[in-house]
């Protein structure tokens, strides 16, 4: 198995470049442990014992036994640095957000994506408090807003007659 189908496998459900780079950081010290230091404790175990993230456990949880059979002592740090290296051409989508969603509703959003935009894009979440309510995005250079700031601005007309109306009968 080459680099890129290792890297499907994880991106099942990894949707943002931190998750990526967190679970893969997990993979490669479990694989050394395994290799380096003797230790024969499952995968599941090991994640309990680093006190990985819930979120983590969750989405490596699909990997078992054939999955750390790819890696070998020859060969894990040639495809964990091409696990690391080919995120940087991965179709990336910049999200911006007022505030910042769990884990659980970056999930929502990523699966979303991907069925609508591209089923291999990796998200880059940044928090943008101007938004207000809302998010915008980056996507093949082009830049979306979704924002309640612009639906406002786009009727700022119509908002401006009914303050006037408004205005004219509080008067």
């Amino acid at each position: 198995m080459n680099v890129r189908e290792i890297q499907q496998i994880l991106l099942n459900n990894t949707y943002t470049k931190p998750d990526y780079i967190r679970r893969l950081t997990l993979i490669r010290e479990y694989l050394e442990s395994r290799f380096f230091a003797e230790n024969k404790i499952n995968f599941s175990d090991y994640l309990v014992n680093v006190k990985a993230l819930q979120i983590d456990r969750e989405a490596l949880s699909v990997l078992d036994e054939h999955f750390f059979h790819l890696f070998t002592r020859d060969n894990v740090y040639l495809l964990i640095n091409g696990l690391t290296e080919s995120i940087k051409v991965l179709p990336t989508l910049t999200l911006y957000l007022a505030v910042m969603l769990d884990d659980y509703q970056i999930i929502e959003l990523g699966k979303w994506f991907r069925q609508n935009l591209n089923p291999d894009l990796i998200i880059d979440v940044r928090c943008n408090p101007t938004l207000v309510s809302g998010c915008s995005y980056v996507w093949n250079n082009r830049y979306k807003d979704l924002s309640l700031h612009y639906f406002l601005s786009k009727k700022q007309e119509l908002i401006n007659r009914i303050l006037d109306a408004y205005a004219k009968q509080q008067l």
